[in-house]
């Protein structure tokens, strides 16, 4: 039962239970010698270590938190559901992409770093890298104060290996002269339109490299949580509710915790 796998498999793991839904059941397997872990989600083990067999046997395990621990045939199972973690590939040079992976981090995402050296990404690298962390689906943004030279090139990549969200830090002028430059390399316009992201971020003033990444992570949750990008007092207008009367906040309490 013992599996080499490297970082790049189980982020990939991930990203695809990502898409299938909000959570999966992360599963230990102990079988008298040796521990390995999977993931399992729509019915499968992704990492493709747990046998079928295990897979079938797993008690339905639904809401986030859910637990189970014992023996499925010769295998010791401990099984939890959690929430699911995509990944974003940070791609950049500079203090921005820092402060993006640094966000990102901080935001829940597993994070892989190109170009700059990062304490808290699960991976760090150089751009000879870049390849191994992007398949369909795949979140990446490019980051460079003042654009790079390897910026076309990373997009290009992103975007043939069916990245979709491909977001990069530019000018407004610079955005259309890289948009031109990608459909001349044969992308078409409309997987441009769909899938890159060019100026990055949301639009919120933003001007400190911290704040830009702010902006840039923010886009990055409200494409992987289906947002809409509007103040939450738009979305949640308070004038709306109706209030009985004697209602008041003594029966409010935050119960509300942050997913594990």
């Amino acid at each position: 039962m013992a599996h080499a796998v490297s970082v790049c498999d189980v982020l990939r793991a991930l990203d695809v239970a990502a898409r299938l839904g909000p959570t999966a059941v992360l599963v230990r397997a102990y079988d008298g010698r040796r521990w390995v872990v999977d993931i399992v989600a729509d019915g499968r083990a992704l990492l493709g270590f747990l046998p079928s067999s295990v897979v079938r046997e797993l008690p339905r395990l639904e809401k986030q938190g859910e637990k189970f621990e014992g023996k499925i045939g010769d295998l010791y199972v401990s099984a939890e559901v959690v929430l699911v973690r995509p990944t974003l590939v940070v791609v950049g040079f500079g203090e921005v992409a820092k402060k993006v992976s640094q966000v990102a981090v901080a935001a829940g995402f597993n994070v892989v770093a190109i170009g700059h050296r990062s304490e808290v990404a699960q991976h760090s690298g150089g751009l000879e890298e870049l390849g191994d962390f992007l398949w369909e689906g795949s979140a990446v943004v490019i980051a460079n104060e003042g654009g790079h030279l390897s910026d076309v090139d990373v997009a290009e990549l992103a975007l043939r290996r069916g990245a979709g969200y491909v977001a990069l830090l530019a000018s407004q002028k610079r955005a259309a002269l890289v948009i031109r430059e990608l459909e001349r390399r044969g992308i078409p316009p409309a997987e441009i339109d769909k899938r890159l992201r060019s100026p990055a971020g949301l639009d919120i003033g933003a001007k400190t490299a911290g704040e830009i990444a702010v902006s840039i992570v923010a886009e990055v949750v409200m494409y992987f949580r289906g947002g809409t990008g509007k103040p939450m007092r738009e979305v949640k207008n308070p004038r709306s509710v109706a209030l009985s009367e004697g209602e008041d906040l003594s029966k409010y309490r935050c119960e509300w915790r942050p997913p594990s």
